[in-house]
């Protein structure tokens, strides 16, 4: 599938991949991750929704942390790349954070990633 392309539930399963966020997955309309215990007990780790891709609470420092620029381009709506390089965006949404989330995965693995929801892990940089 064309990162470009990627959006919603599915778009926040590659962002918790590319963050190496514990067991995501696809459910319900929702991505999931699971959350540890606050007293570190595996037993009572609990499923948390994950949606960086519309939530500034959960999008925003995964932006802060990998620096990421985001911009408006008349021609494309919503960018993101590099800081440094704006306005040459590698990515667009409709949003800036479908953008910066778009160039979050693509930074990490190409401009296209497996169909599937539970696939092998990334490469090693």
């Amino acid at each position: 599938m064309n990162v470009a392309d990627l959006e919603g539930p599915l778009l926040d399963y590659w962002v918790a991949r590319v963050a190496q966020l514990p067991k995501p997955r696809v459910d319900d309309g929702f991505c999931w991750i699971e959350e540890p215990a606050c007293d570190g007990d595996p037993a009572g780790a609990l499923e948390a929704a994950f949606a960086p891709s519309t939530d500034w609470t959960h999008g925003g420092p995964v932006i802060e942390r990998a620096l990421i620029c985001i911009g408006y381009s008349e021609a494309h709506a919503w960018g993101a790349g590099p800081t440094g390089e704006a306005p040459h965006f590698r990515a667009y949404g409709a949003t800036p954070l479908i953008a910066a989330m778009r160039f979050y995965v693509a930074n990490r693995f190409g401009s296209e990633v497996p169909d599937e929801e539970q696939p092998a892990q990334p490469a090693a940089d």
